[in-house]
């Protein structure tokens, strides 16, 4: 079926190509496996290049392995377009509360 590899792994999803890598567990780059609690989760970190060096950036802590690979290939993207590896921000965004219209 088209987006999945041979291995069973995803290789598309959210409209992001996803890095696949040969000796990971989970079979995506920069996605490893973390078990918080008798709960297993899913850690995404991407190298990423800030203009003078490489930096290993934390991306977050997923429930699955594909959404783990859909934010390092963002980041991944957004990185590649130019943008500094300080604006990849691809784990859930906090929002304010909404706010009250004046009475």
């Amino acid at each position: 079926e088209e987006g999945e590899a041979a291995a069973g792994l995803v290789t598309e999803s959210e409209g992001y190509r996803l890095h696949l890598s040969s000796t990971g567990s989970t079979g995506y780059l920069g996605v490893f496996r973390r078990e918080d609690c008798g709960r297993l989760k899913f850690v995404a970190m991407v190298s990423l290049h800030d203009g003078h060096r490489m930096r290993l950036t934390y991306l977050g802590v997923f429930p699955t392995a594909v959404k783990a690979a859909v934010a390092v290939a963002k980041a991944k993207l957004q990185s590649s377009s130019g943008g500094p590896s300080s604006a990849v921000q691809v784990g859930p965004v906090p929002t304010a509360p909404p706010r009250r219209a004046p009475l």
